[in-house]
Parts: structure tokens; C-alpha cells; sequence
């Protein structure tokens, strides 16, 4: 357990005067309501990459290598792949990158700039002041490091670091210049992936980018261990993955285009479900101008089944507005959150939400519920609309509130709500159905008179 969890128990300590919620002892904390929900939450936990066998230290000299940070990066970039080339075929499996500052990318395509290319079976350990930099392009995509297609593969240690300050941002025939996809690590259709003990900074698209390729899923997946920094698109990118496990990060100040989150769960056509999210801390992500509403926030999930949130602390703070909201969600997703701690403490333009349920007008079509259970919500509360299906129990909203509009099969029991404003503020109901029980406001009980066939309405305006 590291010391964001024991700040939740504290956090947790400090409202309810007790931890009566943990029953089973601290070890247990885990699975204490697993009888709560239809599945385990979150699937099994991906199987990790095996690997043994030596190691090879690059020998910089012999392979021509620069590690001063100076070019020319297109024969770096050559140097660096054939050496690692040559080390899998002489048997090792280890492939460790001295310290220093080694800056790469070679003309891929007319709108790729290429990097480092990993194989199957290997380890590629770079020295913790060892620094793989994407040398400054115009190109719309990169990959500093590329998997693709591979199975069995770990990265660990030192920084990968983007161009995004030197990024020349070329328009396209349509004028368009996000340049988006330049990223650090991209994980396509691979299985058996570890990336542990990093820093990923300064790409102008995501730190690490998870995605399908035609109908082959990124499969088993772990990311932990990491720090996520001033990224412009994504912290992560989650675009057809199964079995992923991303735990104890730092990830924070995602900011400059759209959508800005710290977690991006958007399979497009791809399937990613069986996520866990777990003890990571996210902060300052989101847009950082007050006059441009174009999103952010720490986890959005549009379409991933069986996701697991838990655990996580995620704040507002620094310049981060995170416009959107700290997790966000839509219809067709599903997921269990809980055990999180939530702050927020600006306006967003959905008000002062923690949790936001999107929603539209066509029909939910996914048939499971999503759960809320057990989380803090400090200076927010939930937001959910247009929908069906969720099932919301013993939170903590400091200063917020539980509004939901056109809802049916709600289920709210013993959640605590609290409103410097008033009860108007902190319990709004248009057009929902389902059932409540136990919930207080300012810890005297408050009666919601939610029925399964009869629409509730309360203090909508």
C-alpha cells in the first residue's frame, strides 16, 4: 500500500471518525464488498511478460552512439536499433541503455517520424539518468518507442521525452495542425507488455498510446510505476486494449489539445474492457485557459467494459482546469469506482462535478450496471443523465451534491450529502426511477422518495 492510499484512509479517518467500512483489516480493503457486484470488477489482473536470460550494456563507442544529446538523430536512432538488434541475436535478452541524453527519430513517412523499434522476448533497461529524446519534426504521428505486434516485451526506467517544444506544426492540405499522435511509447496489437519506472514527458500526443491493429487487441498490458508529465493529448490512450493494469503512476498537467484526460478509455472500433485503475495520483490535467472550454479532466471512459477505478486520488490543482470533470463516462461504458478521493476546486462547465455521466439521446444498450461505492467527493458531487443502470452507495460529497435527470434503475443508499448552499442544491431529481434508502444530509436522514415505476421529481429547476 503506498502513502496515497494511507492518505484516503486518512482522508477517510477524518469525516467518519472510524474505518467501521474496513472490516477486514486493512489487507482485505480490496474485495470487502466483492458481493456487491455481478463480476469481479475489473477482470484478472494481466499476466506479466517472462523473460530471462543476460544482459548486454550497450557499448556506446563501438555502435557510434552519442549520448551528449546532440545529432545527427537519424544515425542515433540507426546506431541504437542496431546494437539492440544485434544483442537479441547474440542471445541476450537484457538490452540496458547507459546514462545519458540520446536524442532520435528518422524519416518513417511523409507524416511519421520513426524511433526505436523493440522485439519479442526482451528487456529494454535504460540507466536512471539515461534520457531517449524525440529529436524536433514536423510530422504529424510518432513513436519514440514503437511496439508493434510483439509479444513478451518490458521497458523500464530513465525518461523518454517528445519535441513538443520545438515542434514545428506543419497545417495539413485542410489546414488542420493538431499533430496529436506524436507519442512515446506505442503499444499496437502486442501481448505480454510491462512499462514500469519511467518518466514520459513532452509529447505532443500521449506518454503511451494502447491500441488494436484490424482485429488483434493489445493484450496483458501492466503500466505502473510511472510519471506522466505535460503531455498534450493523453497521459494514456486506450484504444482496443484487454487486460490492462495501470497502478501507482503520477500523472498530471496534461494540457493543449483535446481531450486532455489522464486516462482516455476510446475504442473507436476496437473492445477494450477487463481494465483495473488503481493507486495512481492525478493532477492540473485538463485545459489550462479559462476562456476555452474544450475539456480535460483525469479519466474519461467512453465504451471500456468491466473497468475498475479505485483507489486513486485526483485533484485540481496547479493551472489544470480539467473543463469536463475529474471522471467522466458514457452510457455504454461500465465500470466500478470506489475507494477514490476526488477535489475539486473550480468550476468546470458541468459546475463542480466529480463524476459526470454523458449521455445522449439514443438508447443504452449495454445491460450492466456501473457502481459508485465508497468514494470522497470534495467541493463536487455526481452528474448523470439520459441513462439507465447505476447503482450508488456510501460516498462522501463535501460540499456537493446527487443530481440526475430522464434516469431509470438508480439505486442510492447511504450516501452522505452535505451543501453550504441548501437541500435544493444537494438533492436534484427530474424524471428518474429506481429506489433510495439511508442517505443524510448533514448526517440527519433525508428521504428521497425514489419509486421503480413512478417518476421522481425534486427540486429541478
Amino acid at each position: 500500500m503506498n502513502n496515497k492510499t494511507l492518505s484516503w484512509i486518512y482522508i477517510w479517518v477524518l469525516i467518519t471518525g472510524s474505518l467501521s467500512w474496513s472490516a477486514t483489516g486493512i489487507a482485505g480493503l480490496d474485495y470487502i464488498f466483492v458481493n456487491d457486484f455481478q463480476q469481479q470488477p475489473g477482470g484478472p489482473r494481466p499476466y506479466l511478460p517472462v523473460i530471462s536470460g543476460n544482459t548486454y550494456t550497450i557499448e556506446l563507442q563501438r555502435w557510434g552512439i552519442r549520448n551528449d544529446g546532440q545529432g545527427p538523430a537519424p544515425v542515433n536512432t540507426d546506431n541504437i536499433q542496431a546494437a539492440i538488434d544485434w544483442a537479441l541475436a547474440a542471445g541476450y535478452s537484457t538490452i540496458r541503455l547507459p546514462a545519458g541524453n540520446y536524442l532520435v527519430g528518422k524519416y518513417g513517412n511523409d507524416i511519421y517520424q520513426a524511433g526505436i523499434v523493440l522485439r519479442d522476448d526482451m528487456v529494454f533497461e535504460l540507466d536512471a539518468a539515461a534520457v531517449i529524446q524525440m529529436n524536433t519534426n514536423d510530422k504529424w504521428n510518432y513513436c519514440v518507442i514503437d511496439v508493434t505486434s510483439r509479444s513478451n516485451v518490458i521497458i523500464r526506467g530513465g525518461a523518454l521525452r517528445g519535441d513538443r517544444e520545438t515542434h514545428i506544426y506543419t497545417p495539413r492540405q485542410d489546414g488542420a495542425t493538431a499533430h496529436d499522435e506524436g507519442h512515446l511509447i506505442c503499444v499496437k496489437a502486442s501481448q505480454y507488455v510491462l512499462i514500469e519506472d519511467m518518466y514520459l514527458s513532452h509529447a505532443t500526443g500521449d506518454g503511451v498510446l494502447l491500441v488494436a491493429n484490424s482485429n488483434t487487441s493489445t493484450l496483458d498490458t501492466t503500466i505502473r510505476n510511472n510519471e506522466f508529465d505535460y503531455n498534450r493529448r493523453q497521459g494514456i490512450s486506450v484504444v482496443g486494449a484487454i487486460r490492462l493494469l495501470i497502478e501507482n503512476n503520477e500523472i498530471h498537467d496534461i494540457n493543449g489539445t483535446p481531450p486532455q484526460f489522464g486516462i482516455d478509455i476510446e475504442s473507436l472500433s476496437y473492445e477494450s474492457r477487463d481494465i483495473q485503475i488503481r493507486n495512481n495520483l492525478f493532477y492540473a490535467n485538463g485545459t489550462i485557459d479559462t476562456n476555452i472550454n474544450y475539456g480535460g479532466g483525469h479519466i474519461v471512459n467512453t465504451d471500456g467494459r468491466n473497468v475498475l477505478i479505485e483507489y486513486n486520488t485526483m485533484e485540481q490543482r496547479g493551472i489544470g482546469r480539467g473543463t469536463d470533470g475529474s471522471v467522466v463516462y458514457w452510457k455504454n461504458a461500465d465500470q466500478t469506482i470506489r475507494y477514490n478521493y476526488i477535489k475539486v476546486r473550480e468550476l468546470t462547465v458541468n459546475l463542480k462535478v466529480g463524476i459526470i455521466g454523458y449521455s445522449n439521446s439514443s438508447p443504452k444498450t449495454n445491460p450492466a450496471t456501473t457502481f459508485i461505492h465508497d468514494n470522497v467527493c470534495d467541493g463536487c458531487g455526481f452528474y448523470m443523465y439520459q441513462s439507465a443502470d447505476l447503482d450508488i452507495r456510501r460516498n462522501v460529497l463535501m460540499d456537493g451534491y446527487l443530481a440526475f435527470r430522464d434516469f431509470t434503475n438508480l439505486t442510492l443508499i447511504d450516501n452522505a450529502v452535505d451543501s453550504t448552499i441548501n437541500s435544493c442544491w444537494a438533492f436534484r431529481f427530474r424524471n428518474v426511477l429506481g429506489q433510495a434508502s439511508g442517505n443524510t444530509y448533514f448526517g440527519n436522514p433525508f428521504d428521497l422518495d425514489l419509486n421503480p415505476t413512478i417518476p421522481f421529481e425534486y427540486c429541478w429547476q
